[in-house]
């Protein structure tokens, strides 16, 4: 079956976000780069940014839910689903940059001492 060559970007960005899911737990990110990759996303960065910040999310998430930390992994979420609006061009700002603090403050438990 042939494939349209429409497909080749949207192939590479799944590409992107498997190798980002698939990173190693010991190289799991800490919370102030998943602030620096949201807030390039938030702030009009490319699909790739908000890719990144993504992948650090869904890793913080796991380590969240290792650690029975029910309220980082639900702000987590939150943040997910405005990472997934500021993709699509949709996100409010005041929105998403709120939505990052509630999960920064959340989470600090998971940040490393």
């Amino acid at each position: 079956m042939l494939r349209s060559s429409a497909d080749a970007p949207l192939n590479r960005r799944w590409l992107l976000l498997f190798a980002l899911l698939a990173a190693p737990a010991a190289q799991a990110q800490s919370l102030p780069s998943l602030q620096q990759a949201a807030m390039r996303c938030f702030n009009g960065g490319s699909r790739a940014d908000c890719s990144a910040a993504m992948g650090t999310s869904h890793q913080l998430k796991n380590r969240a839910d290792d650690a029975n930390q029910l309220r980082c992994y639900t702000a987590l979420l939150g943040l997910e689903s405005r990472l997934s609006m500021a993709m699509q061009g949709t996100g409010s700002l005041d929105r998403d940059q709120s939505s990052l603090k509630e999960t920064f403050f959340e989470c600090q438990a998971l940040n490393p001492s």
